[in-house]
Parts: structure tokens; sequence; C-alpha cells
């Protein structure tokens, strides 16, 4: 089975859009089925009715598949069919049978491919077991490639930075200095993970530090390269914004979910002062680098539905020049170009005089992680619309003050009524008393220091301000000096290991 990225497509004509959604139905069915026939076969004992060992590898790789289909691309339509927890639900229901017959079967062939399964697809303590099997000397074939790609994937994305030079700051923040034995520091992570996934370079580390890491994009369990992190002294809080990718952490040993993350820490400054009247009905900010997963192609048809043909439309985002001239010769296409205007990599401190010249924030990225932009929206006093079936927002952040979390078929009628009421919302007032960065500072505060206790640990200093911008994410330059000494041992202890991957300076 072939996967694809989302239905809509910035190019497609209205026969052409319509064969890609036929397209994009079929696979999402084909997909589902699958993922449910494997429930049916493990439920009736049937999965073990074929003696094939290379048939079984071939059903992992297909359900690998069916889940990133289901997970990643199609979650609308998984959202309107049986949930968006269905194909973890389905996990979970078969993962005890599993575990029973790899750990006590009778049966060689079928203990060696239950293990299989329980390794390969992202079951509960799923790390552990890759973990385990990369300790392992003669680790099973079909193990030995999964982990060989992964690996290849990551040092692609390393090869990307080699020439690069990087601050101590630019992707860590100490939080927290350590103070012997009895209280660690605390470290936040915040960019470039896959620089520090090796688990000797975390070791040495967690000597001295608590591990805080907000994955960029949230888990979207294909990412097991995160492993090496819940392999320490103490578990690793992970900051991340959305339930499924905290059920999922919850389900991994040595991994602590924490609601908290990125956007949640966005800096409280004062709104820009909006014109008389707003020049744009919608702003829709997001990367022109990635336009698949954050849907550009779908607020474009939301601009033809009969609810929205006569609003307008601002488009931010940073992106490669050449994907923005994509995107605008697509807009005049489309004969958009009078309701919709692009302004791209402006500098961050020009955006909120432009979100002031708008009405309304719209989002429909199919999966982040406590997505700064919408937080940007609520701090500009904009109500935001979003699509209900995105991974790694927390849904209660979406309400009666700041705006709605709806399914696609709901999208274009609820934006057009909350243009048409704007009054009733109060985001600006949520964001000052719910989030920002001194009041998630302080909720993280609160629980790292929980943490601290249940480990035993003293508390004698209470972490500094988060922020969830630029490079270095001190809110208080004070904080980044006093914390010098800490960034020279951090380089030393990266330098001494020779597998470090790019240069790195206090």
């Amino acid at each position: 089975m072939t996967t694809g990225p989302a239905v809509f497509s910035l190019t497609d004509g209205p026969r052409a859009a319509l064969s890609r959604s036929w397209r994009a139905s079929l696979k999402y069915q084909c997909a589902l089925h699958m993922l449910d026939d494997f429930k049916n076969a493990v439920g009736s004992g049937g999965l073990w009715a074929v003696r094939d060992g290379a048939a079984h590898r071939a059903r992992r790789r297909d359900l690998r598949r069916a889940l990133e289909a289901l997970l990643v691309w199609h979650r609308p339509e998984l959202e309107a069919g049986p949930g968006l927890d269905h194909p973890y639900a389905v996990l979970r229901r078969a993962a005890p049978i599993l575990r029973s017959e790899a750990e006590h079967g009778s049966d060689d062939f079928v203990r060696r491919q239950a293990a299989l399964y329980l390794t390969l697809l992202p079951f509960p303590a799923q790390w552990d077991r890759l973990a385990a099997a990369e300790r392992s000397a003669d680790p099973d074939p079909e193990t030995a490639a999964f982990l060989r790609l992964e690996r290849e994937k990551v040092l692609e994305k390393v090869r990307r930075k080699a020439d690069t030079t990087f601050r101590v700051r630019h992707f860590l923040q100490v939080l927290k200095r350590p103070r012997g034995a009895g209280e660690k520091g605390v470290l936040r992570l915040f960019s470039l993970p896959y620089l520090l996934a090796d688990e000797a370079v975390l070791r040495e580390l967690s000597r001295w530090y608590v591990f805080f890491v907000e994955p960029p994009m949230g888990v979207v369990w294909r990412h097991g390269w995160w492993r090496p992190f819940c392999r320490l002294e103490d578990p690793c809080l992970f900051g991340v914004g959305g339930p499924e990718d905290a059920r999922f952490l919850s389900t991994q040993p040595g991994a602590v979910p924490v609601g908290l993350a990125h956007g949640d820490f966005l800096e409280d400054e004062p709104p820009a002062s909006p014109p008389p009247c707003p020049d744009f009905d919608m702003v829709f900010n997001a990367t022109f680098d990635d336009m698949e997963r954050k849907r550009h192609g779908l607020m474009l048809d939301l601009l033809d539905h009969p609810r929205l043909r006569d609003r307008t439309a601002l488009f931010l985002g940073r992106g490669n020049p050449q994907k923005v001239r994509e995107f605008q010769q697509t807009v005049e296409n489309r004969g958009l170009s009078s309701r919709v205007a692009v302004r791209a990599n402006l500098k961050r401190r020009d955006v909120p005089g432009l979100l002031a010249r708008c009405r309304t924030g719209v989002h429909l990225s199919l999966y982040e992680n406590a997505c700064r932009a919408v937080y940007e929206f609520f701090r500009a006093d904009l109500p935001c619309v979003v699509s209900s079936s995105m991974a790694g927002m927390n849904p209660s952040i979406f309400n009666e003050e700041t705006g709605a979390a709806v399914p696609d078929a709901h999208l274009a009628e609820t934006i057009a009524s909350v243009l048409e009421n704007p009054v009733r919302f109060s985001p600006r007032r949520w964001f000052l008393r719910e989030s920002g960065s001194a009041v998630s500072s302080r909720r993280l505060n609160e629980i790292v220091r929980e943490f601290f206790s249940e480990r035993g640990y003293d508390w004698t200093e209470d972490i500094v301000a988060l922020g969830s911008s630029g490079a270095s994410r001190y809110v208080r330059p004070e904080d980044e000096a006093r914390f010098a000494d800490e960034h020279v041992r951090i380089a030393d202890i990266l330098r001494r290991f020779g597998r470090f991957p790019v240069a790195v300076e206090a």
C-alpha cells in the first residue's frame, strides 16, 4: 500500500481536485481496512494461520504505512470516521495478546513474530524494545534494517547542519543550575533534538540535569529516535501540547508528558495598535516550505466557499523564495489575487503589526506542537478557528473566549460566524490570564518542583522564565548571562564526545 500527502494540492483545477480527493479517500479506506483486519486477526488468533515470515514482514511494513496515512495525512477523515484515537486503541487492545505470545508462547515462530510486531510498530513500550534491539549483538535482520533506516534519516538531518557552528543557546536553555548531587539542574531542549539523540552524550549531561524537551512538531509516533532520552537516570519531561502525543508518551517507560510547550511560553508583549478598520478578514500564518502539512490549499479552497467568497486573507510565513513564488502564482491562477496578500520571511518584530490589521486567525495544520502562531493570534486579540483534527494542540484553549476547533466540514461556516460577530470573543484577556511566558513558566516551575520532590532532590532555586522565539529562549538577558558558565560546561561535554555531529561553542 502506498500513502501520500494531504488531499489538497495548490495546483489542482476542479476536475483534478476531484480525482485527487477520490484517490485520497481510497487510500484512507485501504489504510483503515488494513488496521481493522489486523485487529480482527489478532483477536481471533487468525494472525498465526499464516506460517510465512516474509508475509508477516510485509504485513508489518504495510501496517506502518497505514498508520502514517491515518495519523498524519488523513486525520480529518479519521476524525469523521472511527475517531482519532482509533489506531492507538487498536494497538492498545492488541498489545497484551501479542505480549503473552511473545513472552509465554510455546510456538517459536509465533513467539518470534509477536515480538517483531511489538518492536516495529508503535505499541506501548516500543521504545524500550527498540533500545534492547540496539544493544543486542545480533538483532533480527528486519529489526536491524529498521534501525539502520532510522539512523540514516537522522544522519541526513545532521549532514544538512554539518558546516554550521552552533552556540549552546541555539538549541538548549539552562532553566536551573545544578547544585551538587542533591539538586540537579534543569535543561530545556527546544530545537535540533536529533543532534542530542546519542545515549552516551545524554547520560553525561543527565549527571547534572533533568531534561525538559519540546519535540518541535510533536512526537508523531514515527520519531522513535527520541528513545535515548527515556533511558537516563531520571525520566525525561516531554513538553507536548496535545493529548494524543501525551497518551502515546505515557505508554513509553522513561517519558513523562507535560502539557506545556513552545507557544505556551510566548513572550508577554503588548499588542500593536490596530488601524481604524482592519485590512484583512483572515490571517493564515504557516511556513511555505511545508504546505502539504500546513494545508495552504485548504485555506484557498475555503476562500471559494459561498460563505467566504467576499472575504480577504493575509498569508504570512517563512519559506524558500521559490516556494513563496509558487504559492503566489497559485493565488493568481485561482483568481484570488484581489482578495489574498502574501507577506513572506518577515522579521518576528514585524508580525504583530500585521496581525493588528486582521480580524481573525485560521490554522489548518495536520499536526503541530503547541503551535506558536495560534498563541500569537490570541496575544494580538484575534479569535482563532482551527481544524479539530490537528494533532499537537490542547483542545481546551479553544473556547468561548478564544475561538473554535471544528471538523473540516464546519470550517467555512464557523469562520464566517466568527467574522460576523467578533466582539463576543476576548482572546487577549484569555492569553494574559491563562498563557504566555510568565503564567506558563510558573506552571512549569510547579510541575518540575513536584517532580524533584518525588525523586528526592533538593529544591533551593526556581527555574527561570521561558520564551518561545529566537536563537535564545531567555526572556531576561541577565538569566542568559548568569548561566554563561553552565553553557561552557555543556559545550565542553559535547566537544568531549567525538560523536557529537556538529561544532558547538558556549
